[in-house]
């Protein structure tokens, strides 16, 4: 063994050496030292941290789940072999916070798929009421050219270039048209009027008769629980 300062060879630097150096330790050896593995557990905190970010952006949703998983598995890795797994802390903090923060997660992206779905059926509407709007200012000018109404299944509408395309709602179904000759009001206060026609559709259900279907009577709109069209079934 040579001596770090002077370089002369030494069999026990404890000793010391004729320099005056001495050793206060035993000589480093090249074996390899393994040291614990935390990446895991940082990862996993990370992706907890990271899903937070889902109340603002939903597909980070994904870290947020995957971030838990690693923090489980990082700590019971810890737990179980500390001595080649490390980071218990950043684990057990990667756990606590996902078991916080993923049932609200979980709540908010429910909330946001029930708001998204709700968009969707109004949107639906709201496009199958435009139809319909086209189909009955259709059947109205048919009316003021002819004298008449179109028969149910709106041939004549075609005939005379009126009506162009299916004449469905937004949902792919048929649109029922029916010229009738009864009584109908809006609430039971208002004076009757007398329907001439009347387009109903479906609704989402897809069942005629039903609370969600979409009335309208001589070009208004009314409510399915009072303008129900038995005639339909």
């Amino acid at each position: 063994m040579r001596c770090p300062c002077c370089g002369r060879k030494n069999e026990n630097l404890r000793r010391g050496c004729a320099c005056g150096a001495r050793a206060i330790a035993a000589p480093q050896t090249d074996a390899m030292v393994e040291l614990p593995r935390v990446g895991q557990a940082l990862f996993g905190l990370a992706g907890v941290i990271a899903g937070l970010g889902s109340f603002l952006t939903p597909w980070l949703i994904a870290p947020a789940l995957l971030g838990a998983y690693a923090s489980f598995v990082a700590y019971r890795r810890a737990r179980r072999e500390p001595a080649r797994f490390g980071g218990l802390g950043f684990a057990r903090a990667g756990v606590a916070l996902s078991s916080l923060a993923l049932p609200g997660l979980l709540l908010f992206g429910g909330y946001q798929a029930h708001r998204w779905q709700v968009g969707r059926q109004e949107s639906a509407q709201a496009a199958s009421r435009a139809r319909m709007l086209e189909l009955s200012l259709a059947i109205q000018a048919y009316q003021r050219e002819r004298r008449a109404l179109p028969s149910p299944q709106l041939t004549e509408l075609r005939a005379a270039g009126l009506a162009h395309g299916p004449m469905t709602d937004s949902w792919g179904r048929s649109l029922r048209y029916r010229p009738t000759g009864e009584l109908a009001a809006a609430s039971p206060s208002a004076a009757p009027l007398l329907t001439q026609y009347s387009i109903v559709s479906a609704g989402a259900d897809g069942e005629f008769g039903t609370a969600d279907d979409l009335v309208l009577r001589d070009g208004v709109f009314m409510p399915a629980p009072q303008a129900s069209d038995k005639e339909f079934h």
